[in-house]
């Protein structure tokens, strides 16, 4: 069994069926078929079972994927070293970042663009699960997260701290505010940013716990963006970090400096402990140590 084997098996395992994997390795259905029958005849065991077009993994075939995926891993990991030992760095950087993280990535994507021009990138953004995952995967070697997390075996680097606001429309009866107490906005109608399990949600919940209030949540929403829009349209109000209220500053809004509480947002940079980075990510990362 070779490494083109095993990539062929983790896409059928990925994929739950043939039609699915053959399409992502972009090959026909009946040779990916005949190299499964072939790596289950050379085992001597069942790797799947078949239902209709739906194949589900033998313990046999857990167990061979989740090997695979080592092995395959182990090989990219070998390959970017050796060939990342030359002068020039070229490639494709992936990033993850979770709701209301990324504000400080286009700055810093274009400092490093300026030293690095040949690296390209693809930005993912998902939740706090996904990025776990594809940082497992190394679907991504980097993530910007908002703190707390809750990330499995991670390396990080916290960012600068900055303050919430209160975010209400322009036609509030609290929109001339300068400050507003946080005991106060308990009252309010608040859009919530994110749902539970998001440390930032969690953070803003606690505070009001500590203060012995009960939010008045009308809903949770993980867009900043479609915040902004209800917040505009007089849905509700909420509690955001300062930094996406001066990014999505419009008229229909007003910002309103939170007083009688002590908490802060933080972002921070992140990667998997004891995985080898290429060396885009590395110094992609020293650039949030400047």
């Amino acid at each position: 069994m070779d490494i083109r084997q095993l990539r062929y098996f983790i896409a059928i395992a990925e994929e739950g069926q043939i039609t699915g994997a053959a399409k992502r390795l972009n090959m026909a259905q009946p040779p990916l078929s005949q190299q499964l029958k072939q790596m289950e005849e050379e085992l001597g065991t069942m790797l799947v079972e078949r239902s209709g077009k739906q194949i589900v993994l033998t313990e046999a075939g857990i167990t061979l994927y989740k090997q695979a995926l080592n092995i395959v891993h182990q090989m990219e990991e070998a390959l970017s070293e050796v060939k990342e030992t030359g002068e020039g760095i070229r490639g494709t950087l992936s990033i993850g970042v979770s709701a209301l993280s990324a504000y400080r990535l286009p700055e810093q994507i274009r400092v490093f663009q300026q030293k690095y021009p040949l690296i390209t990138y693809k930005i993912w953004k998902g939740d706090t699960q996904l990025l776990n995952q594809w940082l497992e995967r190394r679907t991504i070697e980097v993530a910007i997260v908002r703190l707390p997390h809750s990330l499995n075996n991670c390396t990080m680097i916290p960012l600068e701290e900055e303050d919430f606001v209160l975010i209400v429309p322009a036609t509030s009866p609290y929109a001339d505010r300068k400050a507003i107490e946080m005991r106060e906005i308990a009252e309010l109608p608040l859009i919530m940013p994110s749902t539970p399990g998001l440390g930032i949600y969690d953070l803003i919940i606690k505070e009001f716990s500590r203060l012995g209030v009960e939010p008045h949540v009308i809903c949770e929403c993980p867009d900043i963006s479609l915040i902004v829009s209800m917040v505009a349209s007089s849905v509700g109000s909420s509690i955001v970090p300062i930094s996406a209220w001066e990014t999505h500053q419009s008229e229909q809004i007003r910002g309103i400096r939170l007083s009688g509480t002590s908490i802060y947002s933080s972002a921070a940079v992140v990667w998997q402990s004891g995985r080898h980075l290429s060396k885009a990510a590395n110094r992609f990362i020293e650039t949030f140590s400047l």
